[in-house]
């Protein structure tokens, strides 16, 4: 899993201070990946900052770039623009794509298909 500086920005932001650390230690290890992956189905949700949800982002005519983390451990391997990965977004799992820079996030816990939630800070 590539763990980009975007990501890393992301969630020393959006994640509530209780479990920043703990987040971001799973990122800083490579074991702990699959940990942090697996956070995405359900547990993300409750580790977000609610004061940064947008009831959208224009990803369609977005051409930034960002990548895709998946619940199953899957992600992009190379940068890739948003509106790209959205269409690669699994229909199953939890999945969180972020931007380059990190200031923008779609996520989608699992089972709640077409009902992302979209993170700006």
């Amino acid at each position: 899993m590539i763990i980009s500086d975007g990501l890393r920005k992301f969630i020393g932001n959006a994640i509530l201070k209780p479990k920043r650390d703990r987040v971001l230690g799973f990122l800083s290890n490579s074991k702990n990946h699959v940990k942090f992956a697996r956070t995405l189905d359900h547990e993300f949700y409750k580790l977000l900052d609610k004061s940064y949800f947008r009831n959208s982002i224009d990803i369609n005519s977005s051409n930034e770039l960002g990548f895709l983390y998946c619940s199953n451990g899957i992600s992009s391997e190379k940068e890739t623009s948003i509106s790209e990965l959205y269409g690669k977004a699994p229909w199953e799992g939890g999945w969180l794509i972020v931007n380059l820079s990190g200031n923008f996030a779609i996520y989608r816990p699992e089972g709640k298909i077409d009902d992302e939630v979209f993170i700006e800070l």
